[in-house]
């Protein structure tokens, strides 16, 4: 239970943040936040399924937080399982 609380919060901070980038895209640490969406929606305009109005800003969102959460859940659980690997190292 404890898990499914971190990566919800961990969605909604990024979800936050990638508003907040979207309003801010001439700074560049908006951009990086905001850059996995952007190539999304870029995909989807190369491909003529690109979304206007609406559309276009929540699939950049969306993208956006989606991505960074899965990176930070993942990193957050592979170092996790490095430092349960190493405890179980010294106690053997």
């Amino acid at each position: 239970m404890r898990i499914k609380k971190f990566i919800l919060v961990v969605l909604l901070l990024t979800l936050v943040a990638a508003i907040i980038a979207l309003t801010h895209m001439s700074s560049l640490p908006a951009f990086i936040v905001i850059g996995p969406g952007y190539v999304v929606q870029a995909w989807l305009f190369e491909h003529h399924h690109a979304l206007g109005g609406f559309g276009y800003e929540a699939t950049m969102v969306s993208v956006s937080a989606l991505f960074w959460t899965l990176l930070i859940v993942g990193l957050v659980g592979a170092v996790r399982a490095v430092g349960q690997f190493a405890v179980g190292r010294r106690a053997a």
